[in-house]
Parts: structure tokens; C-alpha cells; sequence
């Protein structure tokens, strides 16, 4: 059996929720739990309706596959603002910690500029 090719983002530093860790797992249980909960619920409220058991269960899947979908594309939805806000917080903290480093290399400077005038 051929083994599937691991997607990448176009460019190397390209965001991707695929290449987000936390991201693919917690899509991927969303997306369970989403199914099943909805085709236990379907199918507990269509036998209480007086539906066929058949049916009720058809009924089921089909409510666990539309939820599947649902959740899926939610929790797509969701990871992507997560995946940016966690890219404009690390920003945020190295170019404050780049702040501190430049300044910090003034007051070098300045310290030295005094010292050799003195």
C-alpha cells in the first residue's frame, strides 16, 4: 500500500492549521465527539418520536455525518484565529524582548562613549 504524502503549506513559512499540532488533534476529537453525540441523540430522540428503529437509526447517521461535517469546519474556523493570535502574541514578545536587547546596547554604548571620554 503507497504511503500518503504529508501535505506542506505552499512556502516554507507559510501558517497552516494542518501543521499546527494542538490543532489536528483537537479538530479530530472535535469531530468525533460531534458525530457521536449527535448520532446517539438523534436516534434516542427519533425511537422517542415513535419512529422505526431503522429509521431512527438512518436518522442517526445522518445527523452524526452532518455534525461531523459541521464540527469540522467550525473547529477549522476556530484554529485559524487561534493559529494568527498565537503568531501576533510570539510577535508581540520578540519584538519587546528585540526592544530591550537594542536598548540595552545603547546604554553599552553610551557607558563606553562616557568611559573613554573621561
Amino acid at each position: 500500500m503507497a504511503r500518503k504524502k504529508q501535505r506542506t503549506p505552499d512556502a516554507p513559512d507559510a501558517v497552516s492549521v494542518v501543521a499546527h499540532p494542538r490543532a489536528r488533534r483537537s479538530i479530530r476529537r472535535l469531530r468525533a465527539r460531534a458525530g457521536l453525540i449527535a448520532l446517539v441523540a438523534v436516534t434516542v430522540l427519533s425511537l422517542r418520536a415513535g419512529v422505526p428503529p431503522f429509521d431512527a437509526v438512518l436518522r442517526g447517521l445522518a445527523g452524526g455525518v452532518l455534525a461531523h461535517f459541521v464540527a469540522w469546519g467550525a473547529g477549522i474556523l476556530a484554529w485559524r484565529h487561534l493559529v494568527v493570535a498565537e503568531l501576533a502574541a510570539h510577535r508581540d514578545v520578540q519584538e519587546a524582548r528585540l526592544r530591550e536587547l537594542r536598548e540595552a546596547a545603547e546604554q553599552r554604548a553610551a557607558d563606553a562613549a562616557a568611559a573613554a571620554r573621561a
